[in-house]
C-alpha cells in the first residue's frame, strides 16, 4: 500500500471550530429534554400499558368482526 494513501486513510478530517460549540448546545438541549420528559426507560409501566391496551382493543375488534362474519354467513 502506498504510504501517501495510507496517510489520507488514517488521518482524521480536520475539526470545524464551531463543532465544539454545537456539541455543547446539543448537550444542553438534550439535558433539558431529559429533565422535562425523561426517557422511555423511565416509564416502562406506561409503555407496557399502552402496548397491552392496543393488543386488547385490536383483539376485541377482530373477535367481534369474526362473530359478525359467522352470524352473517349462517343466515
Amino acid at each position: 500500500m502506498d504510504s501517501a494513501r495510507l496517510a489520507t486513510v488514517t488521518t482524521p478530517p480536520s475539526q470545524d471550530p464551531d463543532d465544539e460549540a454545537r456539541r455543547e448546545r446539543r448537550r444542553g438541549l438534550d439535558q433539558q429534554v431529559r429533565d422535562r420528559y425523561g426517557t422511555w426507560r423511565d416509564q416502562p409501566r406506561g409503555l407496557a400499558c399502552a402496548v397491552i391496551a392496543a393488543f386488547l382493543v385490536l383483539t376485541t375488534a377482530a373477535f367481534v368482526f369474526a362473530v359478525v362474519a359467522v352470524v352473517m354467513a349462517a343466515r
